[in-house]
């Protein structure tokens, strides 16, 4: 079965979708190992994707870009689905998003503690801008950099590495 170019299809095709979400066919495949999307296939096995599996596909790789990991990825998708009433799934399902809320408010606290830290190192390494030295010890004994490095965390891995 040969099909219609893609503008004229309301669904992807595994490489089509993989495209337009910036990612690989192998993830969508894992993604739908995992149950977070269920594609049609033509007769012939050929994955079709639609509007909601794009969907789906966008919030779970935001989330696993954000660190969210693959089994509570599986289980935010899968639960509500598996529970028999809708009572059942507002109960399943309340745990699941007060743990997605704290882990989320978590990454916000570290997110804004780590562009503080950026602010402090790209206001100590600008000290640099006109320095003639090469960047370590030796050829800039008096470097403001080394002298300062601790006071960002960031700092301090850019520095030089044998740095104590």
């Amino acid at each position: 079965m040969r099909l219609p170019p893609k503008e004229q299809r309301d669904f992807l095709k595994i490489g089509e979708l993989a495209d337009e979400l910036g990612t690989t066919p192998r993830t969508i495949r894992l993604y739908e190992e995992l149950g977070v999307i269920v594609p049609d296939r033509t007769p012939g096995g050929t994955r079709l994707y639609g509007p909601k599996d794009k969907k789906r596909m966008a919030i779970a790789l935001r989330l696993g870009r954000c660190g969210i990991d693959l089994e509570f990825l599986k289980r935010l998708a899968c639960t509500r689905q598996a529970c028999s009433t809708g009572k059942a799934a507002s109960a399943a399902m309340q745990p699941l998003l007060d743990d997605l809320r704290h882990r989320i408010h978590s990454l916000l606290e570290d997110l804004e503690q780590l562009e503080r830290d950026l602010e402090r190192a790209d206001m100590l390494i600008r000290q640099c801008s006109d320095c003639p030295n090469r960047p370590n010890r030796k050829d800039c004994p008096h470097c403001p950099v080394d002298k300062n490095v601790d006071l960002t965390d960031i700092a301090r891995l850019i520095w030089d590495p044998d740095a104590s």
